[in-house]
């Protein structure tokens, strides 16, 4: 009889974090319930400790070095094309999932799934950081029931999974054309599940699946540079020029909110490079 068990592979971008971190998450993954066909490690930054981390590990480690800090979204695209398995698992070099997460994660997609999310908790597992991540028609996504008590429950379908663990299916991920490259950092997890949706296919969150993430809000100007930048990018990319138009009214009130919130908390600057990073993308 042959395996119908769906092979998993994992996927790590790494840009800087402790090759502790990273050492201490293949320790995790090699004793997840369900066995993995391989991790894929992409060192966005050239750490040669990751080499070691990966020899010491039980597991199949390869490690991908692009010679440059490529941004998130193509680590990831490069990760998945030197892939073999039916599913790829996104997690963060910074996260711990429970050793059961892959299963639950599986079981809980039908045919018809291209994404499914696991409940993200912050250290400790008493409050939710994210998971069923909520989109406004402004393009606007956030930590569903960010400092919530963890949510218990059947998997269901939600417009956004996180980022932070989410299962792929690889087909899905090549057909839909995988991560767009120039989105670099954030916002791509809600472009991929927006694309998935749109193309018929389903976004769920599995509530048991349990991982752990050091979250930490405040990362600086650069956050709210890419946050803005590619949540516009989101909505002039998927809306048509008629629905533009329809929420022409709402769309200036949420930036004009937007801008007044980063004037008060000091990264308008920021904001406005969004904005003049658009204009230069849509006039290419």
């Amino acid at each position: 009889m042959p395996n119908l068990t769906p092979s998993i592979s994992v996927v790590v971008v790494v840009f800087r974090h402790p090759a502790s971190s990273v050492a201490h998450l293949l320790n995790v993954l090699a004793n997840q319930t369900t066995m993995l066909n391989e991790v894929i490690v992409v060192d966005n930054a050239g750490d040669m400790e990751l080499g070691r981390v990966a020899r010491e590990s039980s597991l199949k480690v390869r490690v991908i070095n692009p010679g440059a800090n490529v941004g998130y979204a193509q680590a990831c695209n490069l990760a998945v094309a030197a892939s073999t398995s039916d599913w790829v698992f996104f997690v963060n070099p910074d996260a711990v999932p429970a050793l059961d997460v892959l299963k639950i994660l599986l079981d809980a997609a039908d045919e018809s799934t291209a994404l499914v999310g696991a409940q993200i908790l912050l250290p400790g597992g008493e409050m939710v950081n994210a998971g069923d991540n909520p989109l406004h028609i402004s393009g606007i996504s956030w930590s569903g029931r960010y400092l919530e008590q963890p949510e218990h429950g059947s998997p269901r379908d939600v417009a956004v999974a996180s980022g932070t663990a989410l299962l792929v299916r690889r087909a899905d991920f090549n057909e839909l054309g995988g991560y767009h490259p120039d989105y670099f950092m954030y916002h791509d997890d809600v472009d991929l599940a927006w694309r998935s949706r749109m193309a018929g296919r389903r976004v769920l969150l599995a509530p048991r699946a349990i991982v752990l993430h050091e979250y930490e809000f405040d990362k600086g100007g650069y956050k709210w540079f890419w946050l803005e930048r590619n949540r516009l990018w989101t909505i002039l990319s998927h809306y048509e020029a008629k629905t533009l138009i329809l929420l022409a009214p709402l769309l200036t009130v949420v930036e004009l909110a937007i801008l007044g919130q980063s004037v008060r908390e000091g990264w308008w600057r920021e904001k406005v490079r969004g904005w003049v990073a658009v204009a230069n993308a849509r006039g290419d």
